[in-house]
């Protein structure tokens, strides 16, 4: 028994040693991925909320960050509802001060994004209401398609 695994132990040392051997090897650092410019829509959604610079490379991180927390949020906090219901209830919890824990985490998000553009003004229900007339009225259109399926 031992003598038909030793052709197969052999094989794996053979092959382990030139895994080894060629990991060791100096690799090319991988080039750094630089993100996507920020769809027109969103660009001007922070542009209407005074951020000037909404794509510059520091700033679209951030930006795509919070949207991606924003849509997740919404979608957790609203399972079933469409987008802009999403957004009214959000908005509705955030007048009444009965807002949940996601919504907390948001608005934390926010300040780190504030903090980022340099915009102190900007504030969750405003957001909230620029983003939703960026949506489209019609069911499944452009952006808004997009944005329901994420959220």
């Amino acid at each position: 028994m031992i003598s038909t695994l030793l052709p197969i132990a052999s094989i794996a040392l053979k092959l382990g040693s030139y895994l080894l051997s060629s990991n060791a090897q100096a690799q090319p650092a991988p080039e750094p991925v630089q993100e996507e410019r920020l769809p027109p829509t969103v660009q001007s959604l922070f542009q209407r909320l005074g951020v000037k610079d909404a794509d510059s490379e520091q700033n679209r991180s951030a930006i795509n960050h919070f949207m991606s927390e924003l849509l997740q949020t919404l979608g957790q906090e609203n399972n079933g509802q469409s987008l802009p219901q999403a957004i009214n209830t959000a908005r509705s919890q955030l007048a009444n001060g009965t807002q949940s824990t996601r919504l907390d985490a948001l608005q934390s998000e926010l300040a780190t994004l504030k903090g980022t553009l340099g915009n102190s003004d900007l504030n969750l229900d405003q957001l909230l209401g620029a983003f939703k007339q960026t949506l489209p009225n019609g069911k499944g259109e452009g952006v808004g398609k997009l944005l329901n399926a994420s959220a």
